[in-house]
């Protein structure tokens, strides 16, 4: 198979985490409702979520192709501002490959 043949397994995707202890449940809800109704979020970047439980805190991951890390970083900073928004923190963000 060529080296730039796409494999089996499909694409490798990257991704930057936010675990989000400072939202509850109904904040977290509206943050992933103002997410998904954002146009930085649209494809192809994905948006993965675990809802806070007892104990446990909420996340949110941004999935994205190496192609897509210009956008993806435009997205994280949205992000931010949409967490600020509902009172979470976000002290540093770090992509994939950087230091």
């Amino acid at each position: 198979m060529p080296p730039d043949a796409p494999s089996a397994a499909g694409p490798e995707y990257l991704g930057v985490q936010f675990t989000l202890p400072d939202l509850g449940q109904i904040e977290f809800a509206r943050v992933l409702r103002d997410l998904m109704q954002d146009a930085a979020f649209a494809r192809p970047l994905k948006v993965r979520a675990s809802e806070p439980r007892p104990g446990v805190p909420g996340m949110l991951t941004l999935a994205f192709l190496p192609a897509d890390r210009e956008r993806a970083g435009q997205a994280v900073q949205r992000l931010k501002t949409i967490l600020l928004r509902y009172g979470a923190q976000v002290d540093q963000i770090r992509l994939p490959g950087e230091r």
